[in-house]
């Protein structure tokens, strides 16, 4: 009892310790776990407050379809659309796209072979207007990354209801170098749209921050910052509002009278940044720019695994903090389907004053404990749970927390699921296949054995 005591104390303090400015929200990661009408996993993860309190998010590439279990899709019944919506209302989690469940395209259709993919929103007059990016596919020579990022669209869609109306370029977006709608933001009148420009820097090319203007709707005509406090209808005379290059996905957060800028690093390095300026335009500067820029969290890498596209969410709140996430992928395709974790966003509760200050970077994982069903404490490393036969028995031990194991035929049959915690005997006398593969899956990891079944 007293080693466990000092155990628990030692956790609880290196927890402290190595979180400073973020602290993980598992429960809004648990939340979308059980979602209706087929969602299993995607990227995106952008969320727009709704006025009748429920909240909008919007998601890219999702695999639709049924679960094996908690993390795990059944690859026959599932399928992949380039976006999505839930609508949360309370502890109901509803997923919207096109077509039914068995056959679904995307919540904003294509136009010819284009897609498209969400960026941030807005709610005028019962309509949801989502800004949204033309995608063509062309071979750029880079596998995984097969397009070309076209111009800004706005979907239209009714609300509730989430009926598609029409989508529709915005034309006098002439510059094509640009894209709008990364983070919608009201303020005095005006719906500010955030957004990005490729630009070379130092050589490299670049998005760097962008910033255009509504007065009153988003369909009135657009004016873009054109420097020193000045604004203009035409595109062509828009300038940068810094020389920070941005992610595909920010956010601007006002706090105490000041802005905050928050992104993940570029070129999926697994780092988070906060920037912090007196003015909506910023400067978003570079820190060798004389910009107020900081690294507040560096995420430890993972296998195939990488992260990308940070967006806060600041109507959910803990106190001062504001919950943010980011997304996660992997560089291979099918490990998402074995293990949809590989595909979801993690979030986090964020001090964004503290954030700015902090002068060693928190240090995140993918997982909340030890990656694998294991035992941290044991000699060596990791313990993974035994699995032996004996007397026609499988004899499993070590299993230190709840588990599904599933057993298959090696032609990929399922023949048994059960949970199982602690020690456990499955008998298999009456299972004749000679050869089994046996699953463990937990909150952490997945392991596959093969065995062989002596009766």
């Amino acid at each position: 009892m007293i080693r466990l005591f000092i155990a628990l104390l030692l956790s609880s303090a290196t927890i402290v310790l190595g979180q400073q400015v973020l602290y993980p929200a598992h429960e809004h990661f648990a939340k979308f776990n059980d979602v209706e009408n087929g969602w299993c996993a995607s990227d995106g993860t952008i969320s727009l407050h709704l006025p009748d309190g429920n909240t909008l998010w919007l998601w890219g590439d999702c695999i639709i379809g049924e679960k094996e279990s908690t993390f795990d899709v059944r690859n026959e019944a599932a399928k992949m659309i380039n976006n999505a919506a839930i609508v949360e209302e309370g502890d109901r989690l509803r997923a919207y796209y096109q077509g039914s469940m068995a056959a679904p395209s995307s919540l904003i259709p294509k136009d010819g072979d284009d897609i498209f993919w969400p960026e941030h929103a807005c709610i005028e007059n019962d309509t949801l207007k989502i800004f949204a990016i033309r995608i063509i596919f062309e071979d750029s020579g880079i596998p995984g990354f097969n397009f070309r990022v076209g111009t800004t669209h706005l979907a239209y869609f009714t609300y509730p209801g989430m009926e598609h109306i029409r989508t529709k370029e915005i034309e006098y977006i002439t510059d094509t170098s640009m894209r709008f709608g990364t983070h919608v933001f009201e303020e005095e009148g005006y719906t500010y749209i955030y957004g990005k420009k490729d630009t070379l820097v130092d050589g490299y090319k670049y998005p760097v921050p962008m910033l255009a203007r509504a007065e009153h709707s988003v369909d009135e005509p657009w004016e873009f910052y054109s420097g020193d406090g000045n604004w203009s209808y035409n595109c062509n005379e828009a300038v940068p509002v810094g020389d920070r290059p941005m992610s595909e996905s920010y956010y601007v957060y006002k706090k105490n009278g000041k802005y905050y800028l928050i992104m993940h690093e570029i070129r999926l390095i697994g780092e988070l940044f906060i920037l912090q300026a007196d003015q909506l335009t910023g400067p978003w500067n570079r820190a060798s720019s004389g910009g107020i820029e900081n690294k507040f969290a560096v995420i430890e890498p993972h296998g195939n695994n990488f992260t990308y596209n940070l967006f806060a969410h600041p109507h959910f709140r803990q106190g001062e903090r504001i919950l943010i996430s980011y997304n996660v992928n992997n560089s291979d395709f099918w490990p998402i389907f074995d293990d949809t974790r590989n595909y979801r966003a993690r979030f986090y509760w964020l001090d964004v004053e503290q954030a700015v200050d902090a002068t060693v970077p928190d240090t995140l994982d993918y997982y909340d404990s030890v990656v694998g069903i294991a035992d941290p404490e044991a000699e060596g490393g990791d313990r993974w749970p035994s699995l032996k036969i004996e007397f026609g028995y499988l004899h499993i031990e070590q299993v230190l927390a709840p588990v599904s194991l599933d057993i298959f035929s090696l032609d990929g049959r399922k023949i048994l699921n059960r949970k199982i915690f602690g020690d456990d005997l499955i008998p298999l006398s009456s299972i004749g296949e000679r050869a089994l593969l046996i699953r463990l899956t937990g909150n952490n990891a997945t392991q596959v054995r093969k065995i062989i079944n002596i009766n």
